[in-house]
């Protein structure tokens, strides 16, 4: 039993541990974490326990504005200091909505990197979905897949870097994708 015992212990201690660390988004502030909106909207800070340190900020412009703008930004903790990794630009005569709980957080390709999963939808002036976006996030890179409401979501469009993913990252984030309820009721 005390064999089993340290053998369980010996396993998670070499299991990636991930963190999600939950605070009130105005603690975010644009001194720290110099996100290009005026408003932050979604914040995920989620570490590689021992690792890494990375928090995922949505933002936008001023409300009601047309064009609306959306920034997707990921910044790692490094040398002490919230640095940029990557950052993605969307804009839409519409609207573009954030959505908050389709997400996942894991370490795909076992480098001990987190690895970020997000959904966001556009939307018509009248809030009626056009279509659905898929963000992956890993390292410095993101990688996209889009569906959209013109062919029922048949049809996906990637990335031209989806290609280059690792065999085990495409297949989980295809797997996440294809269960994913793409309409917005």
């Amino acid at each position: 039993m005390k064999k089993i015992f340290i053998l369980f212990l010996f396993t998670n201690i070499l299991t990636a541990q991930i963190s999600n660390v939950v605070r009130n988004k105005d603690s975010y502030t644009q001194e720290v974490f110099p996100y290009k909106g005026v408003r932050a909207i979604q914040i995920d800070e989620v570490s590689s326990v021992g690792n890494e340190d990375n928090v995922f900020i949505f933002s936008k412009i001023e409300k009601n504005a047309i064009p609306d703008k959306m920034y997707f930004q990921r910044f790692t903790k490094t040398n002490g200091k919230w640095v940029v990794k990557s950052i993605l630009e969307v804009n839409h005569n519409g609207i573009i909505s954030a959505w908050g709980s389709r997400k996942a957080f894991w370490d795909c390709n076992k480098d001990k990197s987190i690895d970020g999963l997000f959904i966001y939808g556009l939307y018509d002036a009248d809030f009626k979905q056009q279509s659905v976006h898929l963000i992956f996030s890993q390292k410095d890179q993101f990688y996209t897949i889009e569906s959209s409401l013109s062919d029922d979501f048949k049809t996906d469009k990637f990335s031209d870097n989806f290609k280059s993913l690792d065999a085990e990252s495409k297949k989980q984030v295809l797997e996440y994708w294809n269960k994913l309820d793409k309409k917005d009721k």
